[in-house]
């Protein structure tokens, strides 16, 4: 089991959690509250690991706090553990329909939070009606970003983009686009003639950060701040942005967010300000979205401290 060794020493059977270089002895036996001693070893872990927290990182995640990412993320880790299988799928059924609803309304959908929560993201049924078509390929879209076939280049992000509208509009699904278009904040995107250079500059980038260990929460927002400003699809970049920059913060362990509908004004300006070389503006929103996030989904994070 992960995080779990046993050692036998002298005859004896002895038990550790451990992680990273955190190690903690619970005896001869599995206790049968294993579930609540793993929390009380993250929750410990997550202190600790607070108090020697880069200081630049501090700075600009001040506004609310670093230290709540960071003891989002330990309760995130320890949720995706197999003991913690079931609670992992009711967390995962949740968000995709709380992320679907919000992602797809702030691109002007008018599907209802009801229809999404009555397709399960596991059945296979053939969808009917355009909306369930919607729902279904929204979820297709997100789990192929959150599984293991997710490779982070130019391929896989066309093919997010493919399964999200190759069933709506299948003309553009999967391609760059052919002429050029703005944001929804109407400002001015990457060239089309341009894309194919820009997009494989931003991968390139991405790697490259990815291997020089940049902080995932400021890599996912830098990734998906580009991503829009480059604006690489002639649709679907708002939704298939929110899929990638949360796949790059599930893929280091850090919790999923939802960039709420009716916080769309203040999320354009946070855009926009990045472009402009201000992203205090960006991490102030994403803390507050990380926040609400999970208000919304009912988990009362203040506890692990």
């Amino acid at each position: 089991m992960k995080y779990l060794t046993k050692k036998v020493i002298k005859g004896k059977s002895y038990y550790y959690l451990q992680y990273e270089n955190y190690t903690k002895n619970i005896g001869h036996f599995l206790p049968d509250d294993l579930k609540s001693i793993f929390f009380t070893f993250f929750q410990e872990i997550a202190t600790k690991k607070f108090k020697n927290f880069p200081k630049n990182i501090k700075k600009d995640f001040r506004y609310l706090n670093v230290q709540h990412v960071e003891k989002t993320k330990f309760w995130y880790l320890l949720l995706k553990h197999e003991l913690f299988e079931r609670e992992h799928h009711d967390f995962y059924k949740k968000f995709i329909v709380l992320f679907t609803y919000h992602s797809n309304k702030t691109e002007g959908s008018k599907t209802k939070k009801k229809d999404i929560e009555e397709m399960d993201p596991w059945t296979t049924r053939k969808p009917v009606t355009k909306t369930e078509v919607e729902i279904l390929h929204s979820f297709m879209a997100f789990h192929h970003a959150f599984s293991d076939d997710m490779k982070w280049n130019v391929k896989n992000i066309r093919q997010v983009h493919r399964l999200l509208l190759e069933k709506l509009d299948p003309i553009i699904a999967g391609q760059w686009k052919k002429e050029n278009n703005i944001a929804p904040s109407n400002d001015t995107t990457t060239d089309f003639r341009e894309v194919p250079h820009a997009m494989n500059r931003l991968i390139h980038w991405l790697r490259t950060e990815m291997k020089n260990d940049t902080y995932p929460p400021m890599l996912a927002l830098q990734f998906y701040c580009t991503f829009e400003k480059i604006h690489p699809f002639l649709d679907g970049n708002g939704r298939v942005g929110r899929i990638l920059c949360n796949s790059i913060l599930d893929k280091f362990g850090y919790p999923p967010v939802i960039f709420f509908t009716d916080n769309k004004t203040e999320h354009s300006s946070a855009l926009r300000a990045f472009s402009e070389g201000r992203p205090m503006k960006m991490y102030k929103h994403f803390l507050n979205q990380l926040k609400k996030t999970y208000k919304a989904l009912g988990y009362n994070l203040e506890k692990f401290s």
